[in-house]
């Protein structure tokens, strides 16, 4: 018999926008034809879900290790700015809300250990918040970074800066602007939000670079 009120239920189900788990999809699809993919920075594991039989999470937060442990997730406890794998040696690194709790010096670190141990080819997916009214209210945030900045570092200089710069290999695949989120259970709204409203405040990125074949 027709049940109105359970089909409403399941198109509300379908429709409803989970902005974090949209998100990892998207970095996901980048990273679909890699074999051996690092998630810097896992936390407890959201993201190994996604694939937890070639992601491969590093933390130094011991708590989120565990409970990635748990999980059945392969895990390491590790510090970014000095990665336990060797040159070369994965093809897929993403890192998703970590560098805005580092100070500028540990994020250019970070980035030269991402370039050491990625693979030509190799696919790099940095996620972070941009500067909006709430990006203070967490007090590790030391600062927001500008997906601009990585960029310059990791492709070919144009103009100077007073840290070394990183690469000339990459390329950009995509780069993706968050804006705000509504929460809502109107089908209509969450669509438009998922979207992004043009009125809503840029809240953070997705910025998915290519390892070029060589050093140039």
């Amino acid at each position: 018999m027709f049940n109105a009120k359970t089909l409403l239920i399941k198109i509300r189900q379908k429709m409803w926008y989970d902005q974090k788990q949209e998100w990892d999809k998207i970095a996901f699809s980048f990273l679909n034809q890699c074999k051996n993919i690092i998630d810097a920075g896992c936390g407890e594991g959201r993201f190994i879900a996604q694939d937890k039989n070639r992601i491969t999470g590093i933390d130094w937060n011991e708590t989120s290790l565990n409970k990635c442990k748990s999980l059945g997730y392969n895990v390491i406890k590790g510090d970014l700015r000095q990665l336990p794998f060797d040159d070369g040696s994965v093809d897929g690194i993403h890192c998703s809300h970590v560098i805005e709790h580092f100070q500028p010096e540990d994020v250019h670190k970070i980035l030269s250990e991402f370039d050491r141990v990625l693979t030509p080819k190799g696919i790099l997916v940095i996620r972070a918040p941009l500067l909006w009214r709430h990006f203070y209210s967490d007090l590790t945030h030391i600062r927001p970074y500008n997906p601009e900045a990585i960029i310059h570092y990791l492709t070919p200089l144009r103009g100077g800066r007073t840290l070394p710069h990183i690469s000339n290999s990459y390329k950009v695949l995509c780069l993706k602007k968050r804006f705000g989120h509504i929460d809502s259970r109107n089908i209509v709204i969450n669509m438009l939000t998922r979207l992004g409203f043009p009125w809503l405040s840029r809240t953070g990125f997705m910025l998915v670079l290519q390892k070029g074949e060589r050093q140039k």
